[in-house]
């Protein structure tokens, strides 16, 4: 009898034991999970604050040019084209502000992230660097068209410089916009490969051995994932090396005669969450 209660005593105690360890993986594995959707969330803010200031940006170098042509047609000049000037002077200054005050956001937000500041300290300089320069050009515009007080009879003395300020913020203007081109395809950019498992160890991508980090972006074709949410595989089986998911995708057969597979997004914001690259092996 005595032995039957040790027994049982024995059997309790290691099943207390394994109720521990359970209850502490799981607490282990939700801290996990905060701290994963914690990132997620800073990041997505990160970016729309950024593009919130390249739109900005865009906006401002428009009307800046717009400016610049109405002071080119001195002789139609009149209190309308005025009047237009000064709204669009109003404009650009609010949206300088504006950019000032998300950039010195960004920058806040930055120090108090989740270790993402590393990965955003050239952006934003070179956000910085773009607000600096176009405040100065906006100071030199005012400057010309106060110095006139936009005069039909002073402003035609000016019509030759400014046209030359007009080319030269043209020139600039198309570099900024390429450079602003490739920030958007670089926060909207996801990258993907469909390939076999011999060409893809070829490449050095291994199943579970994945380090999208150090992943070459040569070696896979470039997508705007806001546009694309389904791939064609051309194989009746596949399998997904990159980190997805589940519930964000789905594999489906291509039609009733067609038996080939289609990897088709459902989610996009979580599809892409864990990495924005797409790496499948085909048969």
């Amino acid at each position: 009898m005595r032995k039957l209660i040790l027994g049982t005593l024995v059997v309790l105690t290691a099943v207390s034991c394994n109720q521990k360890k359970i209850e502490q993986l799981q607490f282990q594995r939700d801290s996990i999970q905060q701290e994963k959707d914690l990132v997620v969330k800073e990041r997505d803010s990160f970016l729309e604050i950024i593009s919130e200031i390249q739109s900005n940006f865009t906006a401002i170098k428009e009307v800046e040019l717009g400016i610049l042509d109405q002071t080119q047609g001195v002789e139609g000049m009149n209190s309308a084209s005025k009047a237009r000037i000064q709204e669009d002077l109003q404009f650009i200054t609010n949206k300088i502000q504006e950019n000032k005050t998300r950039i010195a956001q960004l920058e806040s937000d930055l120090k108090k992230s989740q270790g993402q500041a590393a990965h955003y300290k050239n952006l934003v300089a070179n956000l910085q660097k773009d607000l600096e320069i176009r405040t100065k050009e906006i100071a030199e515009l005012k400057a010309q068209l106060e110095l006139k007080d936009l005069e039909i009879e002073k402003l035609g003395s000016k019509v030759a410089v400014l046209s030359h300020t007009k080319d030269s913020l043209s020139t600039l203007s198309a570099k900024q916009l390429a450079a602003i081109k490739a920030q958007e395809e670089e926060i909207n950019g996801g990258w993907y490969i469909i390939a076999k498992k011999s060409d893809l160890k070829a490449k050095g991508m291994k199943e579970g051995a994945l380090k999208t980090a150090k992943l070459d972006k040569g070696k896979f074709k470039q997508i705007d994932i806001r546009e694309v949410k389904e791939f064609d595989l051309g194989s009746k089986k596949a399998k997904l090396y990159s980190s997805h998911p589940a519930a964000s995708y789905s594999l489906e057969k291509k039609s009733a005669n067609d038996k080939t597979l289609v990897l088709k997004i459902k989610d996009v914001k979580s599809f892409w969450a864990n990495t924005r690259y797409l790496i499948v092996q085909v048969n």
